[in-house]
């Protein structure tokens, strides 16, 4: 259980340290969720959402429940993509469980390589019945 314990560990600072450089990290004063991380990149008309949450502990569930993907038209933003992890499609991409750490992402591909976009993170965190949900804005990414 120690070197299991040290692996997320270890795991943990890897991934706040290649992170770190990329975009914002959040830490929070959650009793089940230590630090959380959300952005976006593009490849053509695709919106990739890329996000890994560390939890306080082993968690029984980690990762994010909903990912909105946010469109800028004119002057107007709106939710054009909801991803949620209860649609079995994105269940294995959003939810990890009996982990401490978790990362993945996932790909919004009916995008325009013209248009703003942001998302919002919906971290999740679950222990024995017990659980937390923050949500965390990606900065824009700006289209072509």
């Amino acid at each position: 259980m120690k070197k299991k314990g040290l692996r997320v560990f270890a795991v943990a600072i890897i991934l706040t340290l290649l992170f770190s450089t990329v975009s914002y990290a959040s830490q929070t004063s959650s009793e089940y969720i230590a630090i959380t991380n959300a952005y976006i990149t593009r490849s053509g008309d695709d919106v990739n959402v890329y996000f890994y949450i560390v939890g306080c502990n082993f968690m029984d569930k980690i990762g994010a429940t909903e990912i909105r993907i946010i469109e800028q038209n004119g002057t107007t933003w709106s939710r054009v993509k909801t991803f949620d992890s209860n649609d079995s499609q994105y269940t294995s991409a959003m939810i990890d469980t009996n982990s401490g750490v978790f990362s993945s992402h996932v790909t919004y591909t009916e995008g325009s390589a013209s248009k703003n976009y942001y998302a919002i993170v919906y971290f999740y965190a679950e222990k024995d019945g017990d659980s937390d949900t923050i949500p965390q804005n990606t900065p824009t990414s700006y289209g072509s």
